[in-house]
């Protein structure tokens, strides 16, 4: 919007000049304001895909409250509208056992409330994103999971194997990610704020063309 506003009112401009200076100089007036309308028309074209995008993020979004709503699990999760995208934010106590990759039950009605949004717009890909708190690793752990990075990684993978292999989604719109601790939510120095810290995250996102 800011750089509509910036070439319109520069187009605005070039054109009180060219009145100002007379004929003497119109062509190179008209050069650079045709310059300007051929911007302007160009920002136009940005400006409506990205409101088509922010209707879509609209639409995604209410889709998914809904469908975790008939899941009855809209009080387990977070959904959220930033920028071009819908945030989904679920705490792991719903989605796995301590220092586990397994997916507990508890999380598979929700991994289907998203499946079916996700599988009603084929042009919007997915990241999952695994978070941990600060904690170090169990001794009894370590060998599978070296860092809370394995861990984080492990978690939002499981998720994803979850949603490809049994749910039967398309491989290729998901990635996964991890950021262990390194993004907290909250304090590391409460048991609440490591419980917040814990989390899954899943970014609905589409991609531009």
């Amino acid at each position: 919007m800011k750089k509509y506003l910036r070439a319109f009112a520069a187009l605005t401009l070039l054109t009180g000049l060219a009145l100002v200076a007379g004929c003497s100089s119109c062509n190179e007036f008209k050069t650079q304001i045709s310059q300007m309308d051929a911007q302007i028309a160009e920002l136009q074209k940005e400006l409506a895909v990205r409101d088509t995008k922010l209707t879509e993020r609209e639409q995604v979004a209410a889709e998914l409250s809904r469908n975790l709503s008939e899941c009855q699990s809209e009080n387990a999760v977070l959904v959220e509208q930033r920028d071009e995208v819908v945030m989904i934010t679920v705490q792991d106590q719903l989605a796995y056992k301590s220092s586990q990759v397994v997916i507990l039950d508890s999380m598979v009605p929700i991994l289907k409330a998203i499946a079916t949004t996700v599988e009603g717009h084929p042009d919007w890909d997915v990241y999952v994103e695994g978070f941990t708190d600060s904690r170090k690793i169990s001794p009894e752990f370590t060998d599978r999971f070296p860092s809370n990075w394995e861990l984080g990684a492990f978690r939002s993978c499981a998720v994803v194997r979850y949603l490809t292999n049994e749910l039967g989604l398309p491989a290729d719109r998901f990635a996964a990610v991890s950021y262990g601790p390194f993004r907290p939510v909250a304090g590391n120095d409460t048991e609440d704020g490591r419980a917040q810290n814990r989390q899954v995250r899943f970014i609905l996102h589409k991609p531009r063309g």
